[in-house]
Formats: C-alpha cells, structure tokens, sequence
C-alpha cells in the first residue's frame, strides 16, 4: 500500500484479518473500505464482481462503519466517484443493494511489462539491474516501477518449495448433496487447520475446492477425516475427492500459520543425537528468515538481525543457505489489482491417452501463454481424481473467454473432458498473479525435449 499513512495501513491489516477479501481505495485524502465476492448469476452461469462498501478509515487509524443504508450509502459513494471520473455499474434490481464498479484497462508498455517480469523472478534484483533489462536509465525505472506497485497493488511474497522440506501437496473437491454449508460454516471448520493453504467456494461440479500441504499422504488423510468431523460442517452430506497434487506451474502462496505453526517442527536443535541439522531441517537463522520474507520478500536483511537480535550479516548468509537449498525458489511478487473478472477452474480428465499424447504439445502451449498483464495460467497441476488429468487456475478477464477454453480443449483432444468452475468466493489463502518468465517453466523445458520449440537463451535474473 504504497502512499498510505502507517496508521491507516495497520487499522486495514487489522480489518483485513477479521474479514476476507477486502481492499482499500483512496479517494482524495480519504481511504474506503470495500469487501469484494462473487455472485453467481443462473441465467448467464457467470459469476458478477460485487463491491460491498463497509466503511472508512480515517487518517488517525479510525474506523468509521457505514451506519446508513445501502441506498443512502451508495448514492454519496456514486457521487463522490463520479465527481472524480469513475464510473458506477448497478445491477438491473429495483432496489440496488451493492456497488459493482467497471474495473478499467490497465495500459502498459514493453519496459513496464519487462520490469514486471524482472520483479517476478527476481523482486530483490537491484533496480540498475532491473533498468538495463527493461532498457531504461536507473531513474526512469525507479519511478516506472513506484508506478507499477501502486497502479497494480503489488505485493512482495516467497515462492518456497515445501518438497524441499519434506511436504506434499493435495487437492480436495467437495460437492454437497442437497445444501451448501455457509462461508461462516466453512470458516469455523478450518479454523486452526494450518496444513491448508487455499480455500474456494466455487459453482460448477464442486462446491469447494481447498489445497492442502502435509508430510505424508497418511498424515493428510487423516486431517481430512478430523475436518469432515467438525461440527459446523459434519451435518451436510457430500462426496469429498482426495487426491494429489502435482504443482506443474507457479504456486501457491504458503500461509504465516503453515511457516509459523508447521515448519517449525522442522527447526534443528543441537544434542548428541544430532549434533548435525539432517537434509530437511532448517537451522533457527533460517527459520526465522523465512517466516519474516513469506511476509515480504523484500525486507531488509539488517532489519531481521535487528528484530531477533543476531550478528550483522546472519540473515544475509541464511538467505544464501535455502537459496542453495533450493528451498527458496525466488522473492517473487504478486498483482492485487489485476483486470480480472473472477478465477476460473478448468479440470481435463484425460480419457483417450493415446489421443492426448499425439498433441500434448498443444496442451504445453496453451499454459504457457501469456495474458495481457500476467501469465495466462495462475496455477496448474497434475491430479490423480476424480480421473487422472490436470487442473489449472485461469484468471478470467473477459466475458465468454472460460468456455471458449474449455471448448477448444474438448475439440482439440477428443475424447477427454473438460470441466469449468467458477470461483466466486476465496475464504483461505491466495492465489499468485505475476509474469513469469516461462523459458524457466517444466512446459518450456518439455517442449524443447519434445522438439516443438527451439530452446532460447535464457535471460539471467540472478
């Protein structure tokens, strides 16, 4: 939150906390609070943006909750927006209880897009090194980039490789028979439950979709069964899909609480028995390096020595030890602001394999592609459930563009299913959207094995 008073920011982290999915707009001087959700709309099965307008923040750090009604509240916020050249969508009910605001084009240019790559696979680079691939002088990319974070809500995060700890990834489907537990329902039940990392209320096949990380697949299983017992959830009837997860493509964010609450089991302690850290333990530098840069990947090496009270340097040589690791795979970031309308769910059961190996090409293509601002795919995966296939995690941006992909994948691998699902509320956990440089993906390296491209040297990021 580039520009924004410390104050404000701390009031909204704490708000933030108390309550999903909210984003803060400055106006003037003044700062608003919206919570953002999907409403799913039967007659187009498409999911609508809605924008519930909660209250203010003033520049002391005070909340101030709306108190009038929607309509009353609405009609001041329409004018106020207006006045500055916004624009105002209302849905088509008489009686108008939320606000969807028309999100606008975000324009850039080659040098912002490079920068962007740049601070995607490298968000410590220093800024001349970002400049001279970007081609730019040192000061124009300094601005460019000041820019860049508050026009699209940058956010500085850890791509971490839990394999690298000893962690697995698994996906759980749920679709419920007849009712849907509520968000507070659903809520309630992962409380505490620091092995999930990611948790969506979709519409399609599913009902909720969660990712989850664990030591081993029996460890998992059993957190699931301890979940389904929970009382909030327990009640409805559904079938729950267990199945694996293998990361193909970006990741997924890991929580505080998963760092804090889970791999600090992993933390080394000097005794006779070990008087040596094994392969998948981390040193106490190294623990407490990592839980503060999966807050902010880009905070300063000489803070945290000074905030746990180690020697000069000490947080500079853990980083180098799980980058060697291979633990850290980069300080990367994340885009908050980005165009999209809703996050769409495409699962590609492969049923005729003989079929799908013929163009697998095709398929690697299609998720390496980019969109206008960040990679096309947000994430993706191979799953072993419902049938043995893929999934992947699409950032829609226009009306219509989620089935015309799901219809040319059908068309172009015939006999394999594919299935779409719709987001329309994140409860746990984050998805990443950046602009990945994908010569560095599995799907390039496989392409040039396959020999449907020819391999480019690749751009170095340090």
């Amino acid at each position: 939150m580039v520009g924004v008073p410390e104050k404000v920011q701390a009031a909204f982290r704490v708000l933030a906390r108390q309550q999903k999915h909210l984003y803060l707009k400055k106006i003037r001087e003044s700062y608003y609070v919206y919570r953002q959700t999907y409403e799913w709309q039967p007659g187009t099965k498409k999911s609508k943006t809605i924008y519930e307008y909660l209250g203010k923040l003033l520049a002391d750090g005070t909340f101030v909750r709306r108190i009038s009604s929607y309509k009353d509240q609405l009609a001041k916020a329409e004018a106020l927006i207006v006045s500055h050249g916004g624009e105002i969508t209302w849905h088509s009910n008489t009686e108008p209880k939320e606000i969807a605001p028309t999100k606008k084009e975000i324009s850039l240019n080659e040098s912002d897009l490079k920068l962007l790559m740049a601070l995607s696979m490298n968000s410590r680079m220093p800024v001349p090194k970002m400049a001279e691939l970007a081609g730019l002088n040192e000061q124009t990319a300094y601005s460019r980039l000041k820019t860049l974070e508050e026009k699209l809500g940058i956010k500085y995060l850890l791509e971490i490789d839990v394999e690298k700890l000893g962690y697995t990834r698994y996906l759980i489907l749920i679709k419920f028979d007849d009712e849907v537990p509520s968000r507070e329902e659903i809520e309630e039940a992962i409380k505490g439950e620091s092995s999930i990392q990611f948790v969506a209320m979709t519409k399609g096949d599913y009902d909720v979709v969660m990712l989850v990380v664990n030591e081993t697949p029996l460890k998992a299983y059993d957190d699931l069964l301890r979940l389904r017992e929970k009382e909030s959830i327990s009640k409805y009837k559904g079938s729950w899909i267990f199945t694996d997860f293998a990361q193909t493509y970006s990741f997924i964010p890991l929580r505080n609480q998963f760092i804090e609450n889970i791999v600090k089991e992993k933390v080394w302690h000097r005794s006779k028995e070990a008087p040596h850290p094994e392969r998948n333990q981390l040193r106490q530098r190294e623990f407490l390096l990592l839980k503060e840069l999966n807050g902010n990947a880009n905070m300063n090496f000489a803070s945290v020595d000074q905030k746990y009270g180690l020697n000069k340097g000490t947080s500079r040589y853990a980083y180098q030890a799980l980058k060697e690791k291979g633990l850290i795979a980069r300080p990367t970031i994340s885009m908050a602001s980005l165009p999209i309308r809703y996050v769409g769910i495409i699962l590609f059961s492969i049923m005729g394999y003989k079929v799908f190996a013929e163009k697998r090409y095709e398929h690697l293509m299609e998720r390496i592609e980019y969109g206008k601002i960040s990679n096309k795919y947000c994430l993706t995966g191979n799953i072993g459930a419902p049938v043995q296939g893929t999934i992947g995690f699409l950032p829609v941006t226009e009306d219509g563009y989620l089935d015309k992909i799901t219809t040319n994948m059908e068309r172009e691998f015939r006999g394999s299913i594919a299935k779409s699902l719709v987001i329309t509320e994140m409860i746990v956990g984050e998805l990443c959207y950046r602009r990945f440089d994908n010569i560095y993906s599995r799907h390039y390296r496989l392409l040039v094995e396959l020999k449907k491209i020819e391999p480019i040297r690749p751009t170095f990021y340090g």
